[in-house]
């Protein structure tokens, strides 16, 4: 009988909402939400895209036969990938409305053209400087990343490739890559300039252009330049698809780096 009115008076304690929540349960959810922006899907094209071009398995000339042709790509982004992609458009964005507000904004997010080989893309900005338009591409990097580069005192080689396309189509002899620490936002400025050596280069990279779209064009299958467990065909988006396919009808050699 005692027990029991004590049972009633004294109140039980109630679970609480916090302990009712499992918090790592929700950042999970929150990253799979992340991931599932880029699912598989088909993907064809008609024109190569600079972005692509220079880095991973834009080299490879399977690749782009596989998305000229059109086929089921992998995926291949983790959360972190599109968080971080994401973060730099949106960085992208406030670097270019800041040059607007400086008043040296002459264009940005142009869209690019070109026929032979087909190029599509967009350039990043033009700005205006002592009554000169130049072109400028924006990268971010980590705070060690930003260091490292100012203190080599060049910019990424891969980033070079990329700019001197759009330099070719727009015909610049004169350029920059602008770098934002993602920590400190600092920028720094790495001019381009146009000289024999990127001339060469430039040259060479729309031949191989031109020779990896004609082969498209001729039904004539790449073989794959790379061995099975490289990390370009791990990265590659047609993984899945390529190893579906025949060994392949012609031998086109990836595309050599700028030096």
């Amino acid at each position: 009988m005692a027990k029991s009115l004590i049972n009633k008076l004294v109140e039980k304690p109630k679970k609480s909402e916090e302990n009712l929540i499992n918090s790592q349960e929700i950042v999970d959810k929150i990253k799979e939400g992340y991931a599932l922006q880029r699912k598989s899907s088909f993907k064809k094209r008609d024109s190569f895209t600079p972005s692509t071009l220079t880095y991973g398995a834009g080299k490879c000339p399977r690749f782009w036969y596989l998305w000229f042709e059109g086929n089921e790509s992998d995926v291949k982004t983790d959360w972190y990938s599109v968080a971080n992609m994401d973060s730099g458009t949106d960085r992208h964005g406030r670097i270019e409305k800041a040059m607007e507000s400086a008043g040296i904004l002459v264009t940005n997010e142009e869209r690019l053209s070109y026929q032979d080989p087909p190029i599509s893309g967009r350039t990043d900005a033009i700005i205006k400087w002592n009554d000169m338009d130049i072109l400028t591409e924006i990268k971010t990097l980590n705070e060690d990343s930003f260091h490292y580069l100012n203190v080599k005192g060049e910019a990424r080689k891969y980033h070079v490739e990329q700019l001197l396309i759009y330099m070719k189509i727009l015909k610049k002899s004169f350029a920059f890559l602008v770098y934002e620490s993602k920590n400190s936002h600092e920028l720094s400025m790495f001019p381009v300039k146009l000289n024999e050596h990127y001339k060469n280069f430039i040259n060479y990279f729309f031949d191989w252009m031109r020779e990896v779209k004609k082969a498209s064009d001729d039904g004539l299958l790449p073989e794959n330049p790379y061995r099975s467990n490289s990390k370009v065909c791990k990265g590659c988006d047609f993984e899945t698809v390529c190893r579906t396919k025949p060994k392949g009808d012609i031998k086109i050699a990836p595309r050599k780096d700028l030096e």
